[in-house]
């Protein structure tokens, strides 16, 4: 127990400091302690909401969470989080590693992929469906009949391979709607508490998790979330989104490979 501590506080710190709720890395560890997929996933989604919801805390105290963003995009999320977490168990687990890993390649290439477009003066996008938002000094734009569908798809594979889906919210807000990467990362712990919470409602209609241990290691990604969230308000831009396009490069070899040793 010792050791599974240590791993999932080291985990928890270096995750929340990107705003990923841990999922990416806490279903390979169960995995690789002996759990069968589902177990693994239920298991992560507890321990994605403890960690999102303490990385919250110190991110509003900074004012870097923008509520309303996370309001609409989070709605959706959610029911496609509680219908995937629900519909994981049909699935053969050697695919949904492998779609994790897949997944996960793609979100660390977009994370830092450059943009095309200057990043010069911000212009105002009119016509229907546009939101325009101006939040801690900065202005984008985000396409409301394209986040209904985008969120709701990210939600259902999130609660299917017991992630919280803020391993590709956060590309999605930084290169769809050119939000800043802090403010991306800041409101994405707050929405990843809440699709980890329904996901993990879908996963226990049809898996018991083990509580003991899930309690345990929630207290430990807790305190893991409020250290890594200190982190990341100290850390550049820049860094930011190489440090989460190496961390989710890691994980998707090591997802994709995993079935085949």
């Amino acid at each position: 127990m010792f050791l599974e501590i240590i791993v999932f506080l080291i985990v928890s710190i270096i995750l929340s400091s990107v705003g990923i709720g841990g999922g990416i890395f806490y279903v390979p560890i169960f995995l690789f302690l002996g759990y069968d997929f589902e177990s693994a996933s239920t298991l992560s989604l507890f321990l994605i909401t403890i960690t999102g919801f303490s990385a919250f805390l110190r991110f509003r105290k900074a004012k870097m969470v923008d509520w309303q963003l996370a309001l609409v995009l989070e709605t959706f999320t959610d029911i496609g989080a509680f219908a995937g977490g629900a519909m994981s168990s049909r699935f053969h687990p050697h695919f949904l590693q492998l779609l994790l890993g897949v997944l996960l390649l793609l979100a660390a290439y977009f994370t830092v992929k450059p943009k095309k477009e200057s990043q010069g003066t911000f212009v105002r996008k009119t016509g229907f469906g546009w939101w325009n938002r101006h939040f801690n000094g900065y202005d984008y734009s985000i396409s409301l009949p394209l986040v209904v569908p985008a969120t709701f798809t990210l939600g259902y594979l999130a609660g299917l391979l017991g992630i919280a889906g803020g391993v590709f919210k956060i590309p999605m807000m930084i290169l769809w709607f050119g939000i800043p990467a802090k403010i991306a990362v800041a409101t994405s712990a707050l929405m990843v508490s809440f699709t980890g919470l329904l996901g993990f409602g879908g996963h226990v209609m049809h898996t018991t998790p083990d509580w003991k241990l899930a309690l345990i290691l929630g207290v430990v990604v807790f305190i893991g979330g409020q250290i890594g969230s200190r982190i990341s308000l100290k850390l550049p831009e820049k860094k930011v989104k190489w440090v989460l396009s190496v961390i989710l490069g890691i994980i998707a070899v090591y997802m994709i490979v995993k079935p085949f040793v």
